[in-house]
């Protein structure tokens, strides 16, 4: 019995010290689920962090409706101390807002407002010019910038300078990374200025999405939960909320597209969502109305759409021999079904982590999901009916 105790202690000791090292030298935060830090390192500060609330920090703006205007909430900091601004705003002429962005440059941008957009076909049937996918941003908006910088896509002030390309974004922008709110201001914006070019913002949500817009706070950044704090009980719910103009807008973009040869959707399709025998259109009407519902309390046909097994959550066509996911009986015939079905030659899916952006099931299978914030990050480039992987640094390599 010693014998076996001096063995345990010494498992338990190894354990105990490797996790030390993850978290003295690499930083390591275990959260609640309301986003709150119960215990971890702190990096930067070199400090241990138990049971602590997270404080203000830059963060918003966020924009509800009231009364005949915006009310418009955003941090403001006054002698190194954060705190939340209120500002009430008419509804005319729609009110421009600044987006100021917590990194190191302290990034600002402007905004301009506009009214909620009518239903919108998610399919476009012609290859555009360009076609530039990329997925699983989670915040990182220097990342998303330097790419998309990279690829011509936006200038230096951050405005459109892609022309009749269209670019493709395939779920995932939020959550984990500080900066999640200016990513999706930037998106915002960028969709206006596609439209006047010619261009096109493809924006196709993901879980993360769904969570953040049901109210789901445990991946939030910590400024981002502390403003959810600041804001009272229902902070949470309120952000991304179907009285947001965040919300609204988000609630506005498809779970599924197609664009020419590509159909993109975050997670993948199921065979429960194939016997649906829905068309994309069909599906985003259905799944909209339920993008601010919590994903466990989805029913019937939102649940099959929105739910574990729907098209944000679904790994079974990046992960089809691994027996810990559901998988098809053939996954080969099934991604076959699935691309006859919406008229695509290739699926374009984020949610399941690659190394590198590649292709796989003979080139009809195109993965997107690289760890951003820690590798130079990537997209994937389709000109002229050949395929790229191209990066932050202006890399190129064919995939086909």
């Amino acid at each position: 019995m010693a014998k076996w105790m001096k063995r345990l202690a010494l498992v338990f000791a190894l354990a105990s010290a490797a996790l030390i090292g993850l978290v003295v030298f690499g930083g390591f935060r275990l959260k609640d689920p309301h986003g709150n830090v119960a215990f971890g390192w702190d990096a930067d500060a070199r400090r241990f962090q138990i049971m602590e609330k997270p404080a203000l920090a830059v963060e918003g703006p966020h924009v509800f409706l009231h009364d005949s205007g915006y009310e418009v909430l955003a941090t403001q900091q006054d002698a190194h101390v954060w705190r939340l601004v209120r500002t009430r705003l008419p509804a005319s002429p729609l009110p421009t807002l600044t987006v100021q962005v917590g990194n190191a440059a302290k990034t600002r941008f402007p905004v301009p407002l506009r009214p909620a957009s009518p239903a919108r076909s998610a399919v476009h049937a012609d290859n555009p010019s360009r076609l530039l996918m990329l997925s699983d941003i989670e915040g990182e908006f220097d990342k998303f910038t330097s790419l998309l910088r990279a690829q011509g896509v936006i200038d230096d002030a951050l405005h459109w300078r892609y022309g009749d390309g269209h670019v493709a974004l395939v779920g995932d922008f939020v959550d984990r990374g500080d900066d999640m709110t200016a990513v999706l201001w930037l998106i915002y914006r960028l969709q206006v200025e596609a439209d006047a070019a010619g261009g096109r913002v493809h924006y196709v949500l993901g879980n993360h999405e769904h969570l953040a817009m049901s109210g789901r706070k445990k991946y939030w950044p910590s400024g981002l939960v502390a403003f959810a704090q600041a804001l009272g009980d229902d902070g949470d719910e309120r952000l991304f909320s179907a009285q947001s103009v965040l919300g609204t807008w988000l609630a506005e973009q498809p779970v599924v597209a197609r664009v020419g040869d590509h159909l993109f959707v975050h997670g993948g399709i199921s065979q429960d969502v194939l016997a649906l025998d829905l068309d994309i259109d069909q599906i985003n009407a259905l799944a909209q109305p339920h993008l601010h519902d919590e994903p466990e309390g989805l029913h019937g046909d939102a649940d099959i759409l929105l739910g574990r097994s729907g098209l944000t959550w679904y790994r079974g066509m990046a992960l089809p021999d691994d027996a810990n996911h559901r998988r098809e009986a053939d996954p080969a015939a099934h991604l076959q079904r699935a691309l006859a079905r919406y008229g695509a030659k290739r699926i374009a899916i984020g949610h399941t982590l690659v190394p590198d952006i590649r292709l796989e099931q003979q080139g009809r299978l195109l993965r997107l999901d690289v760890h951003h914030a820690d590798q130079t990050s990537q997209a994937a480039l389709y000109e002229d009916g050949v395929l790229w992987r191209v990066d932050a640094e202006g890399g190129r390599a064919r995939l086909q």
